[in-house]
């Protein structure tokens, strides 16, 4: 079977996936965005995807994906910045990606804000939360995400548009509790009057869970495996 074969099928498992985990959510109107994780994936991969109604894709190493961005310069894709923000790469990232899922600390904000506003350029921004706590994770504390979000509004970024909030749960065999507790999370932040444009999207689900998410509220899923397999050996960021 040829790779774009098995893409294409992938892809229209996964949609009707979606569908059905939606209709189970009694919830068949939302829209759930699937970003199609495509780190180490070639972009010939990536272009197959898009041909079959994948608009948006997600790295987590940015030499990797400018390097893949050149080459689907003429594809309309929306780029997402899934991984770990480094310092020295903020630069780039706010030059290169619509989207970055994985804002952790004001600092990082601030910093994201300068350089998008020096590049002239709107990106979107979600809150990384530490739903499980876990020391080996970046992430807002989830008893402290009102409280950043009042940081936000304080720090009042133009160019840096926070829209919701981002988790990456620990393995787990019960993983509805951190979809749950994301949800509730976002409740509790509109029960306390932080802007509801501001906590929309719910980014959580994988190739392992994202029916459950779906169940549970999500808004954006994080797939790979499920669309492109098993991943090849990774490269270097």
């Amino acid at each position: 079977m040829s790779r774009k074969i098995f893409i294409k099928d992938n892809i229209e498992k996964l949609f009707e996936k979606i569908e059905r985990a939606l209709q189970k959510a009694n919830s068949p109107q939302r829209k759930v965005k699937v970003v199609a994780i495509s780190k180490t994936f070639p972009a010939s991969d990536i272009y197959y995807a898009y041909e079959c109604g994948i608009s948006d894709f997600g790295e987590n190493y940015v030499q990797e994906a400018c390097k893949k961005m050149k080459e689907l310069a003429d594809a309309g894709i929306v780029w997402h910045f899934v991984g770990r923000i480094q310092s020295n790469k903020a630069k780039l990232i706010t030059q290169n990606f619509e989207y970055i899922q994985s804002i952790s600390s004001i600092e990082k904000l601030k910093l994201l804000e300068k350089f998008a506003q020096d590049h002239n350029r709107i990106v979107k921004g979600l809150i990384q939360v530490n739903i499980g706590r876990e020391r080996t994770k970046d992430g807002v504390d989830p008893a402290e995400v009102i409280n950043f979000y009042h940081e936000i509004l304080k720090i009042n970024p133009k160019w840096v548009q926070i829209q919701g909030l981002m988790i990456i749960p620990p393995p787990s065999e019960a993983p509805r509790r951190y979809f749950a507790e994301l949800r509730k999370i976002r409740d509790s932040c509109i029960e306390k009057g932080i802007p509801e444009n501001m906590v929309r999207e719910l980014s959580m689900g994988m190739s392992d869970d994202f029916e459950i998410a779906i169940e549970e509220g999500a808004t954006i899923i994080r797939i790979g495996r499920f669309i492109f397999g098993e991943r090849p050996l990774k490269q270097n960021p």
